[in-house]
């Protein structure tokens, strides 16, 4: 069990400096599956710091510690998928406020392409923008194309960000920017890329893209740029609702 910051149980229900918490403290709460004192760790680092940059450096530093104490053989695999699973469960709890206000603001679909299979960066993304008062159709990792494009004609998306980890998602990454443009012929929607293969800075370029996002903060301030050149929509418009079809629905 990691050692846990004292508490002066007169200021228990205050959050923490975010300094008191480490990544090394996150980390191992992670691999000890625990997802309440890993989301509280979280919780105060946000009050603190905000939701982006809270992500960007206590959790980012955190995951980064458990995959090389993964690679190195301190970790076995299991606790690596623990640390993973946890953190998921933590992010729930953290999760902001989702009353009738959060189908009010533009339409962000996040997604990541076909074959990725990590969605952790998503979920942070989702929160970070919700923060902002987007609405937010989260589809998860390995999103088809054709599926991706079905989603955004059925829907007034003002943003699509896609998410890639490795080189080998370039095709991919085509792949759905082509059935984005193709989906909507009324309106460009900008595109945003993330993960790993945004370190590059010559995928931008080969993409097609609007934007690569080398971390939460850039994506946020990309989005509130975007969300600034939109023209004002009908204050009872709805975004997931065009041709009577939403982010749950089957078609």
């Amino acid at each position: 069990m990691p050692k846990l910051p004292p508490v002066d149980p007169a200021r228990a229900a205050e959050p923490f400096a975010a300094a008191t918490f480490t990544p090394d403290l996150l980390a191992s709460l992670l691999a000890d599956g625990d997802d309440e004192l890993a989301a509280w760790t979280l919780r105060s680092a946000i009050a603190e710091h905000g939701r982006a940059v809270a992500f960007d450096g206590l959790l980012r530093d955190a995951m980064r510690l458990v995959g090389e104490r993964w690679s190195s053989g301190r970790w076995t695999v299991a606790e690596e998928h623990l640390a993973s699973q946890t953190l998921l469960r933590a992010l729930e709890r953290i999760r902001p406020p989702q009353g009738p206000e959060s189908r009010v603001g533009p339409l962000a679909v996040l997604a990541g392409v076909a074959g990725e299979h990590h969605g952790l960066g998503l979920a942070c993304l989702e929160q970070v923008l919700r923060d902002d008062g987007w609405s937010v159709a989260n589809l998860g990792p390995d999103v088809p194309p054709a599926d991706l494009a079905r989603f955004l004609s059925r829907n007034r998306a003002a943003l699509l960000a896609l998410s890639a980890s490795l080189p080998e998602r370039e095709p991919a990454v085509l792949d759905a920017v082509t059935a984005a443009h193709a989906a909507r012929a009324d309106r460009t929607v900008p595109i945003m890329l993330g993960g790993a293969i945004a370190a590059d800075p010559a995928v931008a370029a080969r993409m097609d893209v609007d934007f690569l996002a080398g971390s939460l903060v850039e994506a946020a301030r990309f989005a509130r740029t975007v969300a600034g050149s939109l023209p004002e929509s009908p204050a009872d418009e709805d975004p997931f609702e065009l041709d009577s079809v939403g982010p749950g629905s089957a078609g």
